[in-house]
């Protein structure tokens, strides 16, 4: 298991929404670096995603030992299982699925490199003020899968009717939205505060 000590404070940049975005991933110290990945609602890394060391996978509804009701509009993971209030504190955590929302229809996207890193370029229409998100892939078993065409960053928000399943924001060359997937894949996370 990785460390939960706090770690650097990154850049709050205005992006002119609801909240402000970080300037890098979790557990990064660069715009372009991938940073760390979690299962989602887990707040330590690991060698190995998968269902058989999952936190949360066990006896109860649907399989989860927590998060696990049926339907709940915007189930969102508790501070104790938020990454980023745990390791940065200070305000700052995962962003929900709304907030993923925000920046997907209220900012301009541009597939593009950051020192020599594909990702996207995200501009706000509001202020101007950017971000850049790299196609950081994800981790299924102890494989780093998709890095350099596509991302898959978590929300604290669980899908409301498959409790397996949380919100993501995910995107392509082709395209960027909010989606689901499965919980025990390890995601990026990119941290935001008010």
């Amino acid at each position: 298991m990785g460390a939960t000590s706090l770690a650097a404070q990154p850049v709050a940049v205005d992006m002119g929404l609801s909240i402000k975005w970080a300037s890098c991933n979790l557990g990064a110290t660069a715009p372009e670096e991938y940073g760390d990945y979690y299962a989602w609602a887990e707040t330590f890394t690991k060698e190995q995603y998968s269902w058989d060391n999952y936190s949360f996978c066990g006896e109860g509804p649907y399989g989860m030992t927590k998060y696990n009701a049926g339907f709940k509009l915007n189930y969102l993971s508790e501070a104790e299982d938020d990454a980023v209030a745990v390791r940065l504190g200070d305000g700052w955590r995962m962003p929900t699925f709304v907030e993923a929302n925000e920046l997907v229809h209220e900012c301009d996207w541009v597939w593009t490199e950051c020192n020599g890193v594909t990702g996207y370029r995200i501009t706000s229409r509001t202020n101007g003020n950017s971000i850049f998100l790299p196609a950081a892939g994800y981790m299924e078993g102890t494989e780093l899968c998709f890095t350099g065409t596509a991302g898959r960053y978590w929300t604290a928000t669980r899908h409301p009717y498959h409790p397996k399943c949380a919100m993501n924001l995910f995107f392509s060359p082709e395209y960027y939205y909010a989606y689901f997937y499965e919980r025990f894949r390890g995601y990026p996370i990119r941290p935001v505060r008010l």
